[in-house]
């Protein structure tokens, strides 16, 4: 009987570790507006970026492209919104700024040094401090995907 517990034991642990892992089996990640719209590109930016472009089913080729475009940034802003007279809850905004720059194969600029911002708000307690610097990665990380897929709307708008 003790054996039986055992392997009950191990079957559930095992199940819900097989649960956990999860990884998306399919086709290319739907990424913007208009998926059908792709292009061979160059991209100088993060690995981020690079792997954005690549999973929304762009051609990334440094020596044969139609298009070559440039990111700087993300750039990251924290600013305090409001405080409390208590000074225990404060109001946050993060802001990420990327500027962007599209080329032609011939090197003209299609849409240059493009400036895109997206911000949120968030309340921070420093009751709670673990969570803060967890919640800001978060918050910068899906205002970041915004922004890559802001991106790659203006592309598709040039193809």
């Amino acid at each position: 009987m003790n054996t039986l517990k055992k392997k009950i034991c191990v079957f559930l642990i095992f199940t819900f570790f097989l649960n956990g892992c999860g990884y998306k089996i399919g086709g290319l990640e739907t990424i913007g507006e208009d998926s059908s719209k792709t292009a061979v590109i160059d991209v100088n930016s993060s690995k981020f970026i690079i792997q954005k472009f690549k999973s929304a089913g762009f051609v990334i080729d440094s020596d044969n492209f139609e298009y070559r475009i440039k990111v700087e940034g993300p750039f990251r802003k924290k600013e305090t919104s409001s405080v409390t007279s208590d000074a225990d809850d404060r109001e946050f905004t993060l802001t990420s700024t990327a500027i962007v720059s599209i080329y032609n194969k011939s090197g003209e600029a299609v849409i240059e040094r493009k400036t895109l911002s997206k911000s949120r708000d968030y309340s921070f307690s420093s009751s709670n401090i673990n969570s803060s610097s967890s919640e800001e990665k978060i918050i910068f990380s899906d205002i970041e995907q915004i922004l890559v897929i802001e991106i790659m709307n203006i592309l598709r708008s040039v193809i």
